[in-house]
């Protein structure tokens, strides 16, 4: 009982969490976190991209292509671009620095729109400096999680119930 128990706070909290993340875990050198919201009738794509050599612009983009080639373009604004340092190594006796860019974005997405993501997501294309962040998948791996991310968010209004 005991077990079960901590296995569902340990998956609830995952479960009900309304993001999808991916990255380059071997390396290291990327991760994007990409969740949805809503904010009194509007629909937000929220993006967190962290990268070793690439911020975002200052005019970002977001270009979703979905499984049956249709593309999904969005234009959204830069919250926030930050350099932060995880410190450094000592290779061969030459300290190098870890440094990391860290930018936040808000997309707006208009319903119809969230609700083709339900066909799924193939590729992915976000406008960073100094060259575009391309990500692509031969099954969808965003594109639903973000549908449904959608449905749990926009169920929990004000009004819902009353």
């Amino acid at each position: 009982m005991k077990k079960l128990l901590l296995l569902l706070m340990i998956l609830l909290p995952t479960l009900a969490n309304a993001q999808v993340s991916y990255g380059d875990t071997f390396w290291g050198s990327y991760n994007m976190k990409i969740n949805v919201s809503t904010e009194n009738d509007s629909i937000f794509l929220n993006v967190i991209y962290t990268d070793e050599k690439r911020k975002l612009t200052d005019t970002p983009k977001l270009l979703l292509r979905l499984m049956d080639d249709v593309v999904i373009s969005l234009e959204g604004v830069n919250m926030s671009s930050q350099s932060k340092s995880d410190g450094g190594v000592i290779l061969y006796g030459v300290y190098v620095e870890s440094n990391h860019f860290i930018s936040e974005a808000k997309f707006p997405i208009a319903k119809e729109q969230i609700l083709l993501l339900e066909k799924g997501v193939k590729k992915l294309r976000l406008n960073t400096s100094p060259k575009f962040h391309d990500k692509e998948w031969s099954r969808d791996k965003i594109g639903k999680k973000l549908f449904n991310a959608y449905l749990r968010s926009s169920s929990n209004s004000f009004e819902d119930g009353f």
